[in-house]
């Protein structure tokens, strides 16, 4: 019975490590560059505002076409709801889901012209827009019925087993920026625009099994634990120059956004990997261990990458079609987090051991990695009343997510699929006010992954988790247009 007993044992601790050993060597919309879009019209045709952007968002999409701009505007755009939606079938085991629904509001953009110069050639403009928002949270709980056998080992009675998984993901990214466009000649202009960055991100999982066993004295407690925490913030500087053309209905851009600088990064990480069983039997506790590690005041890095972007935009006088892509740039992997590592070990003679030395070295060390990216989208609109249009988009959101030897796809939040983003809405125009209201909805199909982790009393490690996410978003927009910049 015993060697039975260590038979289960030995399989629990090799699945444990396989799926928590690697933490720090341990992903949301965290990895969708596209995840977001800035203006409720450019939000409801899709993002495809590089070509003919016509509002304050250009100091954003294109700022070269901000010299293109008649009306100083202060636009003020949000997500009224936002509903994001993780779903993990048998994610923790068999029966076992993982699901996250969490709701949203949050200013979309706040942008503005500035009339500092007194130059028709010069356009001057401010934002404030929310780069990225993810909100996710799980947790799940297994209680074994006391008496029942073990289907793993029938002949190894459990009286008690317990297993739970909590799961906390939450990151903000602010941008703020100051873009300024220049007519070169009546159809040419030129911009930039520099921004300013702050991203800050909060990761905790909390994930145990546990068993008691009351028929057999020698046996009386085991418990299989890993606590990870990361907390962080960064500043960081990059810009944006672009080329505008407009002729007529035809209007193109281009675009070319700079790796991001670093400013000031900062940021704590704590650890525990361990499994202690209890017993009277010397040999049952030869599988025990124990690394626990935290640092605080740690130096953070984020990076963000190069990117080029392009667009089309062809408007008559009641319908408007507009194509945009961007491709972003590889990113070598990198350290989010590195601190030395001076964990707790018990017993101290796993201090020495080859199968656990590389381990120790990188016990905190957390990085990150993101492989190139293309996406594309198309943007519709059409006037069908009067003042009332219209506006249908739709685009791709690739995931940049690239696994490293020591990176962690739940502080990603689950990144590691392609989203597909469809919109649609109505846009009403007055003589000093635009107003738009629609809906978009974002999807990842569903795919087959392992489950993050086993809490209920299956130690077989399977394949059959099925992980689908969905976004659903009312968009609500409000431009009101000041007198005309000549006047």
């Amino acid at each position: 019975m015993v060697r039975k007993l260590l038979k289960v044992l030995q399989n629990s601790i090799l699945l444990f490590s396989f799926l928590f050993g690697s933490f720090c060597r341990v992903e949301a919309q965290d990895d969708h560059y596209w995840a977001q879009q800035y203006g409720a019209l450019s939000t409801l045709m899709g993002g495809a505002m590089v070509g003919g952007v016509n509002d304050n968002s250009a100091v954003y999409y294109n700022p070269a076409a901000l010299s293109f701009i008649r009306n100083p505007s202060l636009s003020i755009d949000a997500n009224v709801y936002k509903m994001d939606k993780i779903f993990i079938s048998d994610g923790a085991g068999e029966g076992m889901n993982l699901n996250s629904a969490q709701l949203s509001v949050y200013p979309q953009i706040i942008s503005g012209m500035m009339n500092l110069v007194k130059n028709d050639k010069i356009r001057i403009s401010y934002t404030m827009l929310t780069r990225n928002h993810n909100n996710v949270l799980m947790n799940e709980r297994y209680t074994g019925n006391p008496g029942l056998e073990s289907p793993a080992n029938p002949s190894v009675p459990a009286t008690s087993f317990v297993g739970a998984f909590d799961y906390t993901n939450q990151l903000t990214e602010q941008w703020f920026g100051i873009g300024m466009g220049y007519n070169i000649s009546e159809k040419l202009g030129i911009g930039a625009t520099i921004f300013g960055s702050y991203r800050g991100q909060t990761y905790q999982l909390t994930n145990y099994v546990r068993e008691v066993r009351g028929v057999d004295t020698n046996y009386v407690f085991s418990t299989r634990t890993n606590d990870e925490a990361i907390k962080y913030m960064t500043f960081r500087l990059l810009g944006k120059v672009g080329l505008s053309y407009f002729s007529g209905p035809l209007k193109l851009g281009f675009t070319i956004t700079t790796p991001s600088i670093g400013l000031y990064g900062n940021g704590s990480i704590q650890r525990e990997n361990s499994n202690i069983v209890v017993s009277e039997i010397p040999v049952d506790l030869k599988g025990n261990f124990m690394i626990m590690d935290s640092k605080s005041s740690v130096k953070a890095k984020y990076k963000h990458p190069l990117s080029i972007a392009a667009g089309f935009d062809y408007q008559s006088a009641k319908t408007r079609l507009a194509i945009s892509s961007e491709y972003f740039f590889r990113i070598n992997s990198y350290h989010l987090l590195e601190p030395a590592s001076e964990p707790f070990i018990y017993p101290p003679s796993l201090a020495e051991s080859e199968d656990f030395k590389t381990l120790i070295d990188d016990f905190l060390h957390t990085e990150n990695a993101a492989k190139p990216v293309l996406n594309v989208a198309v943007g519709f609109s059409q006037v069908v009343y009067k003042k009332l249009s219209l506006l249908v988009g739709a685009s791709t959101d690739f995931t940049n997510y690239e696994t490293t030897d020591e990176s962690n796809e739940l502080l990603h939040g689950f990144g590691g699929s392609d989203l597909y983003h469809i919109s649609s809405g109505f846009s009403y125009e007055r003589k000093k006010s635009t107003i738009s209201l629609g809906f978009s909805y974002a999807f990842s199909p569903s795919k087959q992954i392992p489950p993050y982790t086993l809490i209920n009393q299956t130690p077989e490690f399977t394949s059959n988790a099925l992980l689908s996410a969905h976004t659903y978003a009312i968009i609500l927009g409000y431009t009101y247009y000041l007198s005309k910049i000549s006047e």
